[in-house]
């Protein structure tokens, strides 16, 4: 079994995808795996910032917080 397919895109996707590949010196396949991984990681950061606002507002949840990074410094000064 084949282990690449075809996408179908734009023309003007395509050469987008491989003028950003060639000036990184990447294959479109690696320029698109960058891509979806700096979106996982804008959600991570979006649903993150969304929780902070959230705990911020909670006093007995942002007095948690401060515990774990209390225990947290202390595991790391050893």
């Amino acid at each position: 079994m084949a282990d690449t397919t075809t996408v179908k895109v734009r023309r003007s996707t395509r050469d987008l995808l491989l003028q950003v590949g060639a000036a990184r010196r990447e294959s479109a396949d690696q320029v698109i795996v960058a891509a979806l991984a700096a979106m996982h990681r804008d959600e991570r950061r979006r649903i993150a910032a969304a929780e902070a606002r959230a705990v911020k507002d909670d006093p007995a949840d942002l007095a948690e917080v401060r515990a774990i990074q209390q225990e947290m410094a202390a595991l790391r000064e050893g």
